[in-house]
């Protein structure tokens, strides 16, 4: 699902192999369209200078013709995207005049005025106002579906996914042109393909909806990225057998039409470039031995695979040489380096012999990319993740953060990141604290929310006052969500203490770092509510590819987002093509939802988990929002210290 910030997050890639193309599309997603771009009154040919008139007349009406005029109006002039001047037309309507038909208008229109700004909860809150629960059913089709799909659209980017599925039910039922059919099965895509496997399947096991359980085994071929092109159309072909009345049989996900249109065709050899010795050498074995897994993966299971060449940059053997071995033995592609250095000289090259994917990303993060197609670069961004946050952090209605940031490199990057996309989304950043594994996280919190400065109100007031007072300190006031950058062993720290010091109602947020990767009720019962970006690795426990690895290796957790990058390396050079021509899919992956920005970056969106009962579960649902502070009583004073 894309974000809704004022830079587009998921662009486009450089086509690697022309035939390869049809390889990326095995395991992609549609983004999430714009909430509120279809708009039920008006006609197309409506003009401006017809929607001025409108509401020049309507000034001398009396209510409701007054109103419904200018709602008229408003239609027409975000039709055409002059929403300053619709929004000022439909904030003068008086709602309670209209009839339920207008009703709905009026809430689609607003709605989508309000989503245009970013304002999610204001536009859900209109879109799904009771009174329109019982009107549905009075509501024609052409009202009823753009208010639905307003409606799914919110729900999606708000993260209640749940909601938003019911909603693109409901549309399924009521749909009856083409486009609107093929525009809600593309919804239904984007949606399923968020939840993991393990969710897909449970779900298509329990079901008793015959059509969402066609749903959910259909998207389970979405989120597969273990089988070749060939297999997922005969598993596609095997489905369609199964499912021959279902809308998605007769109207497939753009996705799957792409993936039946294109021809396949692979990279014969590939050369896999990384340090197996020296100081990355623990880090290049882990990538390699992922690589190899998804490799072995893909040869049992009679996919054709390339030839595979690996060469050791960790050696004293100038980089530049070891490239350009790979290239005279024949390379097609060249996956690695992992060293930053190395894909600085990459980027610093003016055109690379053969298309190249680089297990990292050069410079910081701010700095420009590589526009031409030869240089892809992909790795384990925090920075992917602290936008990430920022983003949906502030689409559940939050505008004041606190953060609280290991002061490690990886934790600066992520704090400086999120606070950079933050602002730029239109929050602010209250208070930013650091720390490090044997800070005081007692006083470092205390402080951060102005727990000494209540309590020395508190001795002031005390000491002018005869009466007994009940005094409970009182956190600062100018926070409402928690962005933590911490290892578990911190944050199992942190959380507690923010309880303890009357910031257990904040919302807290945080990076996969803050999960150990390992299940520990006992330890992690104290992050319990934490939400955090997760790697889908921690939720596909019947990925072949992972199941290879944790039998043969059994890598430590630090190390398993290694072996995971690895293993998405080699599901994603041959979609990179993909990625390049059609900006708004993604690859589905153990490390995220991969797309590539104009740049030459992937970008990296994982899914969304929590802490519940000390282990971490995947989220589907949006979260309440955190209640409000109820101001204390003191012997007749309401004060806030």
């Amino acid at each position: 699902m894309s974000a809704p910030s004022r830079r587009p997050l998921y662009r486009c890639t450089p086509p690697i192999i022309a035939g390869l193309l049809a390889l990326a599309l095995a395991a992609c997603q549609t983004q999430a369209p714009r909430p509120g771009i279809q708009i039920p009154v008006g006609s197309d040919s409506a003009s401006r200078s017809s929607a001025v008139q409108l509401l020049h007349s309507a000034r001398g009406l009396p209510s409701p013709e007054r109103d419904r005029q200018r709602l008229q109006a408003a239609a027409i002039l975000y039709k055409l995207g002059d929403n300053t001047t619709a929004k000022q037309a439909v904030t003068g309507i008086e709602a309670k005049q209209l009839n339920d038909v207008q009703y709905a208008q009026y809430a689609q229109v607003y709605g989508s005025l309000l989503a245009a700004e970013d304002e999610f909860f204001r536009a859900l809150d209109l879109a799904a106002a009771p009174r329109l629960e019982n009107a549905w059913l009075q509501l024609p089709p052409e009202t009823a579906l753009p208010l639905r799909d307003l409606r799914a659209d919110l729900w999606g980017l708000l993260g209640d996914l749940d909601s938003a599925i019911a909603e693109r039910r409901q549309i399924a039922a009521l749909a009856r042109d083409e486009r609107d059919i093929a525009a809600n099965n593309d919804g239904f895509w984007q949606l399923l393909t968020q939840l993991p496997s393990s969710e897909l399947q449970l779900r298509a096991a329990e079901s008793t909806d015959s059509i969402m359980r066609g749903w959910y085994q259909l998207a389970l071929l979405g989120r597969d990225t273990q089988t070749d092109i060939s297999s997922q159309l005969a598993a596609l072909s095997r489905w369609r057998q199964q499912w021959p009345l279902h809308s998605a049989s007769r109207q497939p996900p753009q996705a799957l039409q792409l993936l039946e249109q294109l021809a396949t065709q692979s990279a014969d050899r590939i050369a896999l470039l990384l340090p197996l010795s020296g100081p990355l050498g623990s880090a290049g074995r882990a990538i390699r031995d992922g690589f190899m897994a998804a490799y072995y993966t893909a040869l049992d299971s009679g996919a054709p695979t390339p030839n595979i060449q690996v060469y050791d940059t960790g050696t004293q053997q100038p980089f530049e040489e070891i490239y350009q071995s790979a290239v005279d033995n024949g390379a097609q592609v060249i996956v690695g380096p992992l060293d930053k250095s190395k894909v600085a000289n990459l980027l610093a090259t003016e055109k690379l012999p053969v298309p190249t994917l680089a297990l990292n990303y050069a410079g910081n993060w701010g700095d420009s990319g590589r526009l031409t197609d030869d240089l892809v670069q992909f790795g384990l961004a925090i920075e992917d993740e602290a936008r990430q946050v920022a983003q949906h952090a502030y689409r559940q209605g939050h505008r004041q953060a606190m953060i609280l940031a290991s002061d490690a490199g990886w934790g600066q990057r992520g704090a400086e990141a999120f606070t950079e996309e933050w602002l730029l989304l239109g929050g602010t950043v209250s208070i930013s604290r650091n720390h490090r594994d044997n800070s005081n996280f007692s006083q470092l919190i205390s402080d951060a929310l102005l727990i000494p400065d209540s309590k020395a109100r508190e001795s002031a007031l005390r000491s002018k006052l005869a009466a007994p007072l009940k005094f409970t300190p009182r956190r600062r006031g100018d926070v409402d969500m928690v962005f933590v950058l911490a290892q578990p062993q911190q944050a199992r720290q942190i959380k507690p203490m923010l309880t303890y010091f009357y910031a257990g109602d904040l919302p807290v947020y945080a990076t996969s770092q803050v999960y150990s990767g390992e299940v520990n009720p006992n330890r992690d019962r104290d992050i319990n509510g934490v939400r955090f970006t997760a790697l889908p690795w921690l939720f596909e426990s019947d990925n072949r590819t992972k199941q290879n690895i944790e039998r043969q290796a059994a890598p430590a957790p630090a190390f398993a987002r290694l072996y995971a990058l690895g293993a998405d390396a080699f599901r994603l050079f041959p979609r990179l093509p993909m990625l390049r021509q059609f900006p708004q899919q993604r690859v589905h992956g153990l490390t995220g939802a991969l797309s590539l920005s104009a740049d030459g970056r992937i970008v990296r969106e994982q899914i969304w988990a929590r802490i519940e009962k000390g282990a971490p579960v995947p989220v589907t649902t949006a979260s309440e929002p955190a209640p409000g502070d109820e101001p204390m009583e003191l012997s007749g004073y309401s004060e806030t210290f």
